[in-house]
């Protein structure tokens, strides 16, 4: 899973921007409208990975990142009509490691559709793994730090609001419009690459200009690269640069548009969603937004 969870999981690593983080600062139009900073970036804490300094947060009315926990029932969507085998196209290696992945995730339905068996793959696959799949191997780079789990954790220690710019629902749905199909052969792509060599400590693996490209602000190349990861199957791109970025972006573009212009927000995204003609910037300037590339004061990452 070195490059397909990049959606999930865009990462950074120590280079000459670690005291620094790339983002967006937004203004709407409006000589007392309130300034809002966007930071695209990781869903999860990664070795290397800087943590914004607590400042940011000063004056913000909340911190809004992709989705946040919730109680909504979603069964409906993780549930294939019964006597569906979403196991039958997989041949038996990778049959075996989906099999070991459902049961240990406990989504609590069967049986399951393919986006159950995504789901259930994501779960089980988040370190430490599951028994069954793949253990990580063993790493000197440091604690994780940085992503979501920063801006959490810096949100929460200042009583400060976590929202979700979607619902778990509006997410799934998002899979569920990429087709049952490609679907599965994404799920195929990320067992082989699980099954080839897992990264270390069970996260991301970027080479090197990636993660420069990350810490630079260059958000057009880990969107090039994300997608060139599905080169091979150029359906299966498609459906998920329409489906998984591209609309969800837009969703998401809409949201921040109409609370932009009366909050001050602290934003977190994926950063394959800040990049492109489709992507939240362009859109945000199309809406009529003031939106400036700056650097954002970080804290070093734990040694």
């Amino acid at each position: 899973m070195r490059r397909l969870f990049l959606l999930l999981a865009l990462l950074a690593a120590p280079s000459a921007h670690a005291d620094t983080l790339a983002g967006f600062r937004i203004t709407p139009a409006g000589r007392d409208a309130p300034a809002s900073l966007l930071i695209p970036g990781s869903h999860q804490g990664e070795a290397g990975l800087p943590s914004p300094a607590p400042a940011i947060f000063e004056g913000r009315a909340a911190l809004l990142l992709e989705s946040v926990q919730e109680t909504e029932d979603v069964s409906d969507l993780l549930r294939a009509p019964r006597g569906f085998e979403v196991l039958a196209p997989f041949p038996p290696a990778q049959r075996r490691l989906l099999e070991a992945a459902s049961a240990c995730a406990r989504l609590g339905v069967e049986p399951l559709s393919p986006i159950g068996l995504f789901l259930a793959l994501i779960v089980a696959s988040a370190d430490p793994p599951c028994p069954g799949l793949p253990a990580p191997q063993a790493t000197s780079n440091g604690p994780p730090s940085g992503g979501d789990p920063a801006l959490r954790a810096l949100a929460e220690a200042r009583g400060i609001p976590i929202e979700g710019l979607e619902t778990r629902r509006e997410q799934l749905t998002a899979l569920q419009r990429m087709g049952g199909d490609a679907l599965l052969r994404l799920v195929a792509r990320m067992v082989e690459e699980m099954q080839a060599s897992r990264p270390p400590d069970g996260r991301s693996n970027l080479d090197a200009a990636m993660v420069q490209a990350l810490l630079a602000g260059d958000f057009a190349a880990l969107r090039t690269h994300t997608l060139a990861t599905m080169a091979a199957d150029p359906p299966l791109r498609a459906a998920f640069a329409r489906f998984m970025l591209d609309e969800r972006s837009a969703l998401m573009a809409r949201r921040l548009a109409a609370r932009l212009p009366r909050e001050s927000l602290v934003i977190g995204i994926g950063a394959a969603h800040a990049s492109g003609p489709q992507g939240v910037v362009a859109l945000l300037r199309q809406a009529g937004f003031t939106v400036d590339a700056v650097r954002i004061p970080a804290l070093p990452p734990p040694p």
